[in-house]
């Protein structure tokens, strides 16, 4: 496959909705973040400072638009028992010609530790192997994040390597990024 796919508006798995947002979201996902932020800013770049309502309002019609023209799939991670939003992932980052995606993610503060991230983590990467055709899906994260690359090795995404000198963390300071990948669904597994 090769040329843009058709991404999906929404995946779903066990406990979670994962969707395109809405101007409706703005409130709660402004929230979630607002919450969170002390743990985001180690971690996201776009999380220096606490977010306003319009950044939210911007990233939510951004996330849109980018997802309209399959430029990527921003979604918002939603309890499907509550419909409280526990954070947001996604395929921040794709590219068709092979197709390989790129899938992050982040949880809200208080339901850290819950398997919500592994469980998202695993359907998105489900869904871009069975219905997007991906021949390469791929995590990037700080290598200091040991929760973060603790949900990738749970679910065996393989090491691949660890770029060295690749970003900056918020302090300025370069940091290194570990790059973990699947290149068949057959290659990973969801814990149980």
């Amino acid at each position: 496959m090769t040329g843009k796919g058709r991404l999906p508006e929404r995946v779903e798995s066990d406990r979670l909705l994962m969707r395109v947002p809405t101007d409706d979201d703005v409130p709660a996902l402004n929230e979630a973040i607002v919450s969170s932020h002390p743990e985001l800013t180690l971690w996201m770049p776009w999380a220096r400072q606490p977010q306003t309502l319009e950044e939210t309002a911007e990233f939510c019609r951004t996330a849109r638009a980018r997802w309209e023209k399959a430029e990527g799939m921003d979604v918002l991670l939603v309890c499907r028992d509550t419909g409280d939003v526990v954070g947001a992932g996604g395929y921040p980052r794709l590219d068709w010609s092979v197709p390989k995606f790129e899938i992050g993610y982040w949880c809200r503060s208080d339901r850290t530790g819950t398997g919500l991230i592994t469980e998202a983590t695993f359907a998105l990467a489900e869904c871009a192997f069975a219905r997007l055709g991906a021949a390469r899906v791929e995590l990037f994260i700080d290598d200091l994040n040991r929760r973060s690359w603790a949900v990738a090795e749970r679910l065996g995404f393989r090491l691949e390597g660890v770029l060295r000198a690749e970003a900056r963390n918020k302090q300025g300071e370069l940091r290194n990024t570990r790059l973990y990948a699947a290149t068949a669904m057959e290659e990973i597994s969801q814990p149980l």
